[in-house]
Protein backbone atom coordinates (compact mmCIF):
# COMPACT_ATOMS: atom_id res chain seq x y z
CA UNK A 1 0.00 0.00 0.00
CA UNK A 2 1.24 3.29 -0.87
CA UNK A 3 1.06 6.41 1.35
CA UNK A 4 -2.09 7.81 1.83
CA UNK A 5 -3.93 4.30 1.20
CA UNK A 6 -7.17 3.78 3.04
CA UNK A 7 -7.14 1.24 5.25
CA UNK A 8 -9.91 -1.23 6.44
CA UNK A 9 -11.59 -0.48 9.44
CA UNK A 10 -12.79 -2.81 12.29
CA UNK A 11 -16.26 -3.38 12.46
CA UNK A 12 -17.75 -4.48 16.00
CA UNK A 13 -21.25 -5.44 17.08
CA UNK A 14 -22.14 -7.31 20.76
CA UNK A 15 -25.89 -7.24 21.82
CA UNK A 16 -27.21 -7.60 25.80
CA UNK A 17 -30.54 -8.58 26.80
CA UNK A 18 -31.83 -6.36 30.08
CA UNK A 19 -35.00 -7.87 31.76
CA UNK A 20 -37.19 -4.65 31.59
CA UNK A 21 -38.83 -2.25 28.36
CA UNK A 22 -36.60 -0.15 26.57
CA UNK A 23 -38.31 3.14 28.09
CA UNK A 24 -37.17 1.88 31.82
CA UNK A 25 -34.01 1.02 30.60
CA UNK A 26 -33.55 3.97 29.07
CA UNK A 27 -34.39 6.08 31.53
CA UNK A 28 -31.87 4.07 34.03
CA UNK A 29 -29.13 4.67 31.61
CA UNK A 30 -29.80 8.24 31.19
CA UNK A 31 -29.86 8.76 35.35
CA UNK A 32 -26.81 10.30 36.67
CA UNK A 33 -26.57 8.19 39.79
CA UNK A 34 -26.71 5.40 38.03
CA UNK A 35 -23.52 6.42 35.42
CA UNK A 36 -22.02 7.36 38.48
CA UNK A 37 -21.83 3.81 40.15
CA UNK A 38 -20.24 2.49 36.67
CA UNK A 39 -16.59 4.38 37.79
CA UNK A 40 -15.15 1.11 37.16
CA UNK A 41 -15.75 -1.21 34.61
CA UNK A 42 -14.24 -4.20 33.26
CA UNK A 43 -12.04 -3.66 30.39
CA UNK A 44 -11.26 0.14 31.57
CA UNK A 45 -9.30 1.50 34.82
CA UNK A 46 -11.29 4.53 34.47
CA UNK A 47 -15.01 5.80 33.79
CA UNK A 48 -15.98 9.55 34.78
CA UNK A 49 -18.90 11.41 33.61
CA UNK A 50 -18.05 14.50 32.54
CA UNK A 51 -21.12 16.06 31.95
CA UNK A 52 -24.35 15.30 30.69
CA UNK A 53 -26.84 18.32 29.31
CA UNK A 54 -30.86 17.74 27.49
CA UNK A 55 -32.01 20.49 24.93
CA UNK A 56 -34.97 21.88 24.46
CA UNK A 57 -35.67 18.99 21.63
CA UNK A 58 -35.02 15.99 24.34
CA UNK A 59 -31.83 14.98 23.06
CA UNK A 60 -28.98 14.74 25.61
CA UNK A 61 -25.49 14.88 25.28
CA UNK A 62 -23.44 13.25 27.70
CA UNK A 63 -19.42 13.04 27.54
CA UNK A 64 -17.79 10.52 29.52
CA UNK A 65 -13.89 10.10 30.15
CA UNK A 66 -13.06 6.31 29.70
CA UNK A 67 -9.30 4.93 30.05
CA UNK A 68 -8.78 1.32 28.89
CA UNK A 69 -7.46 -1.03 30.81
CA UNK A 70 -4.34 -1.73 29.41
CA UNK A 71 -0.48 -2.17 29.03
CA UNK A 72 0.23 -0.85 25.72
CA UNK A 73 4.27 -1.87 24.72
CA UNK A 74 6.49 -2.15 22.15
CA UNK A 75 5.77 -0.17 18.68
CA UNK A 76 2.07 0.83 19.64
CA UNK A 77 3.70 2.76 23.04
CA UNK A 78 6.26 4.49 20.15
CA UNK A 79 2.89 6.01 18.06
CA UNK A 80 0.64 7.10 21.40
CA UNK A 81 3.32 7.88 24.16
CA UNK A 82 3.89 7.51 27.47
CA UNK A 83 0.24 8.19 28.68
CA UNK A 84 -2.59 6.30 29.32
CA UNK A 85 -4.99 5.36 26.27
CA UNK A 86 -7.51 7.36 27.42
CA UNK A 87 -10.41 9.23 25.26
CA UNK A 88 -13.26 11.20 25.67
CA UNK A 89 -16.84 9.64 24.41
CA UNK A 90 -19.46 12.18 23.12
CA UNK A 91 -22.50 10.69 23.01
CA UNK A 92 -25.97 11.77 21.44
CA UNK A 93 -29.36 9.90 22.89
CA UNK A 94 -32.28 10.40 20.33
CA UNK A 95 -35.75 9.54 22.51
CA UNK A 96 -37.76 9.14 19.14
CA UNK A 97 -35.50 6.40 18.14
CA UNK A 98 -34.16 5.10 21.51
CA UNK A 99 -30.81 5.18 19.97
CA UNK A 100 -27.45 7.16 21.25
CA UNK A 101 -25.02 8.02 18.80
CA UNK A 102 -21.42 8.06 20.14
CA UNK A 103 -17.99 8.90 19.02
CA UNK A 104 -14.57 8.87 20.54
CA UNK A 105 -12.00 11.95 21.19
CA UNK A 106 -8.64 10.33 22.03
CA UNK A 107 -6.80 11.91 24.45
CA UNK A 108 -2.95 11.17 22.88
CA UNK A 109 -2.46 10.29 19.29
CA UNK A 110 -5.91 11.80 18.21
CA UNK A 111 -5.29 11.55 14.70
CA UNK A 112 -4.12 8.18 14.81
CA UNK A 113 -7.98 6.67 15.93
CA UNK A 114 -11.11 7.08 14.89
CA UNK A 115 -14.02 5.31 16.58
CA UNK A 116 -17.52 6.03 16.34
CA UNK A 117 -21.21 3.97 16.94
CA UNK A 118 -24.68 3.82 18.00
CA UNK A 119 -26.66 2.13 20.62
CA UNK A 120 -29.81 0.87 19.83
CA UNK A 121 -32.52 -0.35 22.61
CA UNK A 122 -34.89 -2.44 20.84
CA UNK A 123 -37.85 -4.49 22.83
CA UNK A 124 -38.21 -8.24 22.75
CA UNK A 125 -40.86 -10.80 23.80
CA UNK A 126 -41.47 -11.09 27.51
CA UNK A 127 -40.97 -7.52 28.34
CA UNK A 128 -37.15 -7.18 27.78
CA UNK A 129 -34.59 -4.92 25.81
CA UNK A 130 -32.04 -5.93 23.11
CA UNK A 131 -29.69 -3.43 23.58
CA UNK A 132 -27.57 -3.20 20.53
CA UNK A 133 -23.87 -1.84 20.15
CA UNK A 134 -22.27 -1.53 16.54
CA UNK A 135 -19.05 0.62 15.86
CA UNK A 136 -16.32 1.14 13.42
CA UNK A 137 -12.90 1.87 14.92
CA UNK A 138 -9.77 2.89 13.01
CA UNK A 139 -6.27 2.60 14.77
CA UNK A 140 -3.54 4.20 12.10
CA UNK A 141 -0.39 2.39 13.55
CA UNK A 142 1.28 0.79 10.77
CA UNK A 143 1.53 -3.32 11.11
CA UNK A 144 0.06 -3.29 14.39
CA UNK A 145 -3.18 -0.98 13.43
CA UNK A 146 -5.06 -3.87 13.54
CA UNK A 147 -3.97 -5.40 16.76
CA UNK A 148 -4.61 -2.39 18.61
CA UNK A 149 -8.02 -1.88 17.15
CA UNK A 150 -8.49 -5.60 18.50
CA UNK A 151 -7.45 -4.41 22.45
CA UNK A 152 -9.91 -1.68 22.07
CA UNK A 153 -12.86 -3.51 21.00
CA UNK A 154 -12.39 -5.85 23.43
CA UNK A 155 -11.81 -3.68 26.16
CA UNK A 156 -15.69 -1.74 24.56
CA UNK A 157 -17.09 -5.72 24.59
CA UNK A 158 -15.64 -5.91 28.37
CA UNK A 159 -16.97 -2.75 29.50
CA UNK A 160 -20.17 -2.91 27.81
CA UNK A 161 -20.65 -6.67 29.19
CA UNK A 162 -20.26 -5.36 32.80
CA UNK A 163 -22.58 -2.43 32.35
CA UNK A 164 -25.15 -4.39 31.14
CA UNK A 165 -24.48 -6.21 34.73
CA UNK A 166 -24.71 -3.34 36.74
CA UNK A 167 -27.95 -2.36 34.53
CA UNK A 168 -29.86 -5.53 35.23
CA UNK A 169 -28.55 -5.65 38.94
CA UNK A 170 -29.83 -1.88 39.59
CA UNK A 171 -33.15 -2.12 37.36
CA UNK A 172 -33.81 -5.55 40.28
CA UNK A 173 -33.18 -3.36 43.43
CA UNK A 174 -35.74 -0.26 41.80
Amino acid sequence: MGRGAILPAMDFEFHHTVPAEPEEVAEVLLDRKFQSSLSKLDGLSERKVLSQKKDGDGLVVRRIRCVLDIDITGVAKKFIGDGDPAWVEEATWHPDEMLWRWEVHPELGGELLEASGAIALKPVKGGKTKRLVTGEIKVRVPIYGSKVEGWVVHGLESAYEDEAAHLTEWLGST
